[in-house]
């Protein structure tokens, strides 16, 4: 029986003592939160959690990459590209089948829309102008090998090249005017340049292929149009591993995606296509981010007509490389002193002029121009126009578009859209007003980088594309080419805000050159915007109608900052009923009763900096909160504080009000606000009192010299009266790192009386123990009763 009881009791002294750890340990969490620790410390980003699965799970294990270096067919020295081609082929028996069918192979892209062929191979530019009688130059990022005039085989297997896109070496290189061969043995260029480009060790390089990367992809979208970032502006090197604030999407500190993240791929056709874009961004922003991903409904209200991009790239070309955004073909041709080709270039050793090329400009961090656009492009002059003689001549007084890309503000699927404005000068036909095709690149006398005979060059350029009506004469025109801005997405505290466009001076749109009609206009540069007559044609909603039977809050609003910036009436009130007042009919007020909408969010949805102010004060955090319009007067916006008046704070904080009327700030006429929201720190509306909020007033004798030393002789004097006495509290040194305003006492800061509970516990537990009294015994005298029958 002894040992029976000691074993219950042992259970309730166990549990005793793990409570009393569990009221220790709770009394330490609560001291170390108040010290600004934290007992149990969450990862950051949910880092070290486990994975909770869903979906991508079958994704992720089909992707698992496979070691190369297991198959027996790789071990072997390579002499040639194309034989790894053919030992990946031994595998991989699809893949180039697979491969033959996309654009980067044809290099056409036929239009879903129209059924236009366009691509590299079949629209004319303003950079390079075009790869025909050009191709071993241009080729060099073809996805094959040997692309070097119109004879080259479309449908060969082993000419696709593998390892382009699946190097993880780094050390696979394209020669640039190999028509898309590495080269095979150490060889000089640019020529004269003392710059050797040695052979890849395709061993090496085939038994370390793995997937697609920022690199991999780069190597030739970076470098498009002739350099790094020339025709793009939002595609250059930097991209290859970006900090966060130039992608948010690229970075290794964001998201990291590669460039199959976006662009997924379903047999080697890789979606995404600057001829046919999906400019509602459903599947594309839309995918990951919804269609409502801001807090502010006024904001994603935005996504119907302005597209993600145009508010999340601010800027491109922001990765310190420089794009075009001009080339001048017809200043090309002019040698140095040793008959040369002449290069200058600027103060930041960036080429502005090649005697090959012409004249260019660059910028960086360049602001972007906006287009409506509904996601089709189309080409004004395609090769295949200028070989059957098409008649869609050009208009050499103006500056000719080489693409139009389309939308309008009538156009529902039409977006505001961010595009680079690339503009030049290049040759053209003046008889028949059609642009022409120059053979540049070649070792053949007609090559303009040979003898710099236009001439001789452009008709050599027209034989190769058949052309039947090319006149034989040349001039050169100005023309344009846009580019959809997609990349550099800056992170979300660097995008737009809405003074950067809704302003009325300085604004980035130009809502009058994208087709809005006057009235809007003023009202979407008068921010914030509000509702006109004349836009939506609702009398009953203008702020005149209203001041027929509501003149003194008419006059309080014309007055105010609201009026001023024209937010109107039915900004903040909303017909009490479901009809939409858009009518003539009953369904308008005064019939039917306008409320007052007092969310703070429709106040935040302008007041952007002051809401999220609001959102982290004491008054939002009450279960009925204080908005915006508890303090403010709505039809003025003043504060309800104003001129002493302290009857709104008073409501709630009643005894605060009463201790100030007997301070020293009270003496002085202060009130609550010359506190609360005195602060540089931020818009005032958190409330809170910080450091600096002191200083406003007290800067010039707080912490001076003498009030130290004396504060020095203060503590001094107390510190030797405090070690003849006993001290309630264990004064806290300043180098602890504790907030002096936290007592400590007890052991380890715990309170005194927390610990008399486990010692009160365990000296009933012990007198169970040695009295009999265990819990436990009584119910086991009782079964025993039981069992012998007795009473």
């Amino acid at each position: 029986m002894m040992m029976r009881r000691l074993g219950i009791s042992t259970v309730v002294l166990a549990t005793v003592l793990l409570l009393s750890a569990f009221m220790w340990h709770g009394n330490v969490s609560t001291a170390v939160a108040q010290m600004g620790g934290d007992p149990t410390p969450t990862p950051a980003n949910g880092a070290d959690q486990p994975d909770g699965g869903g979906e991508g799970g079958e994704e992720e294990e089909l992707n698992v990459h496979v070691d190369h270096n297991e198959f027996e067919i790789l071990q072997q020295e390579f002499t040639s590209a194309p034989e790894v081609t053919a030992a990946c082929l031994s595998c991989h028996e699809n893949s180039s089948n697979e491969i033959h069918q996309t654009a980067h192979w044809t290099w056409q892209y036929p239009d879903p829309e129209t059924g236009e062929l366009l691509g590299k191979q079949e629209v004319i530019n303003n950079f390079c102008i075009a790869i025909q009688s050009n191709e071993p130059r241009c080729t060099s990022c073809h996805t094959g090998y040997g692309w070097k005039d119109d004879t080259f085989d479309f449908a060969s297997q082993e000419n696709v090249d593998c390892l382009a896109c699946h190097d993880t070496t780094g050390t696979y290189r394209k020669f640039p005017t190999g028509a898309g061969f590495p080269v095979s043995e150490p060889k000089e260029f640019p020529p004269g340049s003392g710059k050797i480009w040695e052979p890849p060790d395709l061993t090496e390089v085939a038994l370390n292929v793995g997937f697609s990367s920022r690199q991999t992809c780069g190597s030739c979208h970076f470098y498009g149009g002739g350099g790094d970032g020339v025709k793009h502006g939002d595609m250059d090197s930097s991209l290859a591993n970006p900090d966060r604030s130039l992608d948010v999407h690229m970075s290794a500190d964001g998201a990291d995606f590669s460039c199959t993240d976006c662009h997924t791929s379903d047999g080697h056709l890789v979606q995404g296509s600057r001829y046919s874009m999906n400019s509602t961004d459903e599947e594309t922003c839309e995918s990951c981010h919804t269609a409502e991903p801001h807090e502010f409904e006024m904001i994603n209200n935005h996504t119907d007509r302005v597209a993600c991009q145009t508010c999340h790239i601010p800027e491109y070309a922001r990765g310190g490389v420089p794009t075009k955004m001009w080339w001048d073909w017809s200043k090309a041709g002019q040698m140095d002193e040793n008959g040369k080709f002449l290069v200058i270039k600027d103060e930041s050793g960036h080429t502005v002029y090649d005697g090959r090329k012409g004249e260019f400009i660059l910028a960086e961090d360049v602001v972007p121009d906006y287009i409506w656009f509904n996601g089709n492009v189309s080409f004004n002059q395609r090769v295949d126009d200028l070989t059957a003689g098409k008649t869609n001549s050009i208009n050499p007084d103006e500056v000719v578009a080489i693409n139009t890309m389309h939308g309008r503000l009538e156009d529902p699927d039409a977006r505001i859209w961010p595009v680079k404005t690339f503009r030049g000068i290049q040759p053209y036909d003046p008889v028949n007003n059609t642009l022409v095709v120059p053979h540049l690149f070649g070792k053949d006398d007609a090559a303009y980088w040979k003898n710099f005979d236009w001439a001789a060059s452009i008709q050599a350029g027209m034989d190769t594309i058949s052309a039947t009506n090319y006149s034989g004469q040349f001039d050169f025109v100005e023309t344009e080419m846009f580019w959809p801005i997609t990349h550099m997405v800056a992170p979300a505290e660097d995008a737009l805000e809405c003074h950067d466009c809704h302003t009325e001076e300085g604004g980035r749109l130009d809502f009058a050159a994208l087709g809005y009609p006057e009235d809007e206009v003023y009202r979407l540069t008068h921010f914030p915007p509000t509702v006109t007559v004349e836009a939506l044609d609702k009398p009953h909603n203008s702020p005149q109608t209203c001041a027929e039977c509501h003149e003194d809050q008419y006059n309080s609003w014309t007055d105010s900052h609201h009026g001023d910036s024209g937010v109107g009436c039915v900004t903040c009130h909303e017909l009490d009923g479901e009809g939409s007042g858009a009518g003539e009919g009953d369904d308008q007020h005064p019939k039917l009763a306008y409320v007052v909408n007092q969310n703070p969010e429709l106040c935040g949805s302008c007041h952007l900096d002051e809401y999220r102010d609001w959102d982290v004060s004491g008054h939002a955090a009450n279960d009925e909160p204080i908005v915006c319009v508890d303090c403010h007067e709505p039809h003025t916006q003043q504060q309800r504080i104003a001129e002493g008046n302290d009857t709104s704070c008073g409501n709630c904080h009643e005894e605060e009000v009463l201790d100030v009327s007997h301070s020293t700030h009270g003496a002085v006429e202060m009130d609550c606000l010359d506190c609360h929201k005195n602060t540089h720190q931020n818009t005032g509306h958190t409330f809170f009192v910080e450091s600096d909020t002191c200083i406003i007033c007290h800067g010039e004798e707080a912490h001076t010299a003498d009030m130290l030393v004396e504060l020095g002789a203060e503590l001094t004097a107390v510190t030797a009266e405090t070690e003849t006495s006993e001290p309630e509290a264990t004064a806290v040194p300043p180098e602890s790192g504790i907030p002096g305003n936290i007592q400590q006492s007890g052991i380890l800061g715990v309170s005194n009386w927390v610990l008399v509970l486990p010692v009160l516990f365990i000296v009933i537990g012990g007198v169970w123990v040695v009295k009999g009294k265990d819990p436990g015994d009584r119910h086991e005298a009782n079964h025993r009763q039981d069992e012998d029958g007795e009473a």
